[in-house]
């Protein structure tokens, strides 16, 4: 009995526990206003907490959802320095008044440095502690980063900051560079220039577990325009030779003339903001009655004659091409190629090392399977999500990609009636519709923080 009784007891702690530790914070709704210190309303400023953002209305009003407990809210008022902001939230909903402090915003103290560092594990890279380059980790700039620019986050802001946006928080935080490793390319280190303006993708080796960063950062900001343009390296530099004629045996290909012109004006902001800013894309129209674009290894992106006549404005077209770049930005193709079939790409790798003269017909093999099959949907739900994100920060209107979804589910529904895709290599358009408009929020988060930036 005294062993039930033991067990029982041990039992119903672990439950409590278990209880105790997947409780999430409540979430209360606050309403209230945001005045001056002369007690006059401000308007077209925004309340952030966590990752919900409200705007205040023409009156000071605003109404936002925010967790209970402690925590920090972060006021913004265009031309005027950050306001943190103490909370304390109960559990019923309340109002608040907030007091605006309009103060000019002012650049950070102290040292300047060569880079801002954002980099999980530094530990884990050869970057030593003396290093012929100055740093500040991200660790180091977070609470600055809150202060002196109403960023949280700054991991995540560099990669929905535009450009313009980048130049001003480099100079706000006393940088000349910020660098970062994207998770959907784990092989290259992004690095903004506030000089320039511009991201640079710098392909980096990695040996038993160590980054090999030290040298790179070093030489890059000694002369970072050697590193203007980036080199195919291994398959992906192999199934690139192949591309252009293997789609110029299946389609009439135009890659001259003033749709092509419209293309690359549209797609180099595009680009410009990608994780691969400083590849070498090509572009095609493809003369065929098909409604489809493809994005191929190596820089190659092809869109169809009734496609692209379909799409109405910039902000669409830019979509596309958004979506495309992200497939080969994020080298879907060779991700998936490796993962597949391993043992075959190891053949392919020493085909090509020793000249096997059959090896092109494995790597056309591999892009008519691109073309025929398509990418996962994970993949294409990925390039939808950063092909997003890539027309925000590139300047383009977010609802142009909306806009595109919804075009393509009436398309669906008049080719197949709604009973498949209208494309045979992409996802339910609904689904995508969907994903896109649940990614809104936190893109108009970002652009409003932008826009807050570059009014310093």
């Amino acid at each position: 009995m005294r062993v039930r009784q033991h067990w029982f007891v041990l039992l119903v702690m672990l439950a409590l526990l278990l209880a105790g530790c997947s409780q999430t914070p409540k979430i209360v709704k606050v309403a209230g206003t945001v005045v001056s210190e002369n007690g006059r309303p401000v308007s077209n400023a925004a309340l952030l907490v966590g990752s919900s953002m409200a705007k205040t209305s023409p009156t000071g009003h605003f109404t936002i959802s925010a967790p209970t407990g402690e925590s920090k809210a972060v006021l913004l008022v265009k031309g005027h320095r950050p306001q943190v902001i103490p909370l304390v939230l109960s559990d019923e909903p309340q109002a608040l008044t907030i007091t605006a402090k309009l103060d000019k915003p002012i650049r950070r103290s102290g040292s300047t440095a060569d880079y801002l560092l954002l980099i999980d594990s530094l530990h884990k890279t050869d970057i030593p502690s003396g290093a012929d380059f100055t740093y500040f980790t991200g660790a180091e700039m977070k609470e600055t980063a809150l202060v002196h620019a109403g960023i949280a986050d700054l991991q995540k802001a560099v990669q929905y900051l535009s450009p313009a946006a980048m130049r001003v928080l480099c100079n706000t935080l006393g940088v000349r560079y910020i660098a970062w490793i994207q998770k959907d390319l784990d092989n290259h280190l992004q690095v903004f220039s506030a000089r320039s303006g511009r991201i640079t993708s710098l392909p980096f080796e990695e040996s038993r577990g160590v980054r090999k960063l030290a040298a790179l950062l070093n030489d890059f900001s000694k002369n970072e325009n050697r590193f203007a343009e980036e080199r195919l390296r291994g398959l992906e530099a192999s199934l690139a030779e192949e591309v252009r004629s293997y789609m110029e045996q299946l389609y009439d290909v135009t890659y001259t003339g003033r749709d092509i012109r419209r293309i690359e004006k549209v797609a180099e902001p595009v680009i410009a903001v990608s994780e691969r800013p400083n590849l070498q894309f090509t572009f095609g129209i493809l003369e065929t009655n098909e409604y489809n674009a493809y994005a191929l290894p190596g820089g190659f992106i092809y869109i169809t004659r009734p496609l692209l006549e379909m799409l109405e404005s910039d902000d669409e077209l830019a979509a596309v091409l958004a979506h495309e770049s992200a497939h080969i930005t994020h080298i879907h193709a060779i991700k998936s190629y490796e993962r597949q079939v391993a043992l075959t790409v190891a053949g392919i790798f020493l085909a090509v090392a020793t000249g096997d003269a059959d090896t092109s017909l494995d790597l056309v093999r591999l892009i008519g399977n691109i073309i025929t099959e398509g990418y996962s949907k994970e993949q294409e739900y990925d390039a939808d999500r950063t092909g997003l994100r890539y027309i925000s920060r590139a300047g383009y209107e977010p609802e142009g990609m909306v806009s595109l979804l919804m075009k393509l589910r009436e398309l669906e529904y008049r080719l197949t009636g709604s009973r498949y895709s209208y494309s045979r290599t992409h996802p339910a358009t609904q689904n995508r519709i969907n994903q896109v408009k649940a990614e809104l929020p936190t893109v108009e988060y970002y652009l409003f923080l932008d826009e807050y930036l570059l009014s310093f």
